[in-house]
């Protein structure tokens, strides 16, 4: 066995489970495969335990497809098939069986789906940003809009898909879409974000998959730089300081999501480093290729 610790973040392994491609490089005292599956709600917590009393880290989305490795007792553990995190949901939000392809994405900041084509009809929930859908019938026209409808059920306006995933000129103008947002601790949509599920939406814009968390984007995207000051910063560097990371826009601004006022804003970044008494030498940089 390997002496290497892995992150149970990114690897599913647990005393008496774990994940048979770890085989060689954990022990548990059973191993298995896993089986596919698809998120079926718009927004599946994922806890750390079976127990929404355990910390929430993340969310999968609609048309998520994951890896399931147990599922007893309403719990499913599961790995996304997305960013690779590994946790815990409910098992109602997730359909076994293989993810079909999907037909169209979600492109506006986000929508609702309805029980019925009619805007005034009942929302089941919200579908955010890239989801994955499949549809199955369309031209629904009710009150001058026109609905699709889904093969995991429900109706969504036609305006808000695109046939291929939206994106967008560059991280920025990526990020600047969820201004105003409020701040969620393991949060991924215009509902709710947190500054590494900003970072992670916004590069996926761009076509770009990156890991969840902090420690392991600044780890992972793109390469390290150093600057000796704030003028040697380029438009889409991401500024790592412990526990937060910020975008940087250009013109001495960042874009975040801001634990303290719960919000993704726009700021002046100098302002910020005087007040954790930061220097843009300390700070971990990361700079995306051209």
């Amino acid at each position: 066995m390997t002496s290497v610790k892995l992150d149970p973040r990114l690897y599913a392994f647990r005393d008496d489970l774990a994940d048979q491609r770890l085989r060689d490089r954990i022990a548990a005292r059973r191993y298995v495969a896993g089986t596919e599956a698809t998120v079926i709600v718009g927004r599946a917590p994922v806890w750390r335990g079976p127990a929404p009393g355990a910390p929430l880290d993340t969310f999968y989305h609609y048309g998520e497809p994951v890896r399931v490795f147990d599922d007893a007792a309403g719990w499913a553990w599961c790995q996304s098939e997305f960013d690779g995190y590994v946790g815990y949901v409910a098992s109602a939000h997730i359909a076994a069986g293989k993810p079909a392809q999907p037909t169209n994405f979600i492109a506006t900041m986000g929508s609702y789906r309805y029980v019925a084509p009619d805007l005034r009809s009942e929302p089941i929930d919200f579908l955010p940003r890239h989801c994955a859908v499949v549809v199955t019938e369309i031209g629904l026209i009710s009150r001058g809009t026109e609905y699709v409808r889904l093969g995991g059920g429900g109706f969504l306006p036609r305006a808000c898909l695109s046939a291929a995933p939206p994106g967008s000129a560059d991280i920025v103008e990526a990020a600047e879409r969820y201004l105003g947002c409020p701040y969620l601790w393991g949060g991924r949509s215009f509902l709710g974000i947190d500054c590494s599920g900003l970072v992670q939406n916004a590069l996926r814009d761009l076509g770009i998959a990156v890991l969840r968390d902090t420690d392991m984007q600044r780890d992972t995207i793109g390469t390290a730089v150093s600057v000796s000051n704030e003028l040697e910063l380029e438009r889409g560097d991401l500024i790592y300081i412990p526990g937060h990371v910020m975008i940087y826009a250009g013109d001495g601004d960042v874009i975040h999501a801001d634990g303290v006022t719960m919000m993704v804003r726009c700021d002046p970044l100098a302002p910020l480093m005087r007040a954790r008494d930061l220097s843009v030498a300390q700070f971990s940089l990361r700079r995306l290729p051209d």
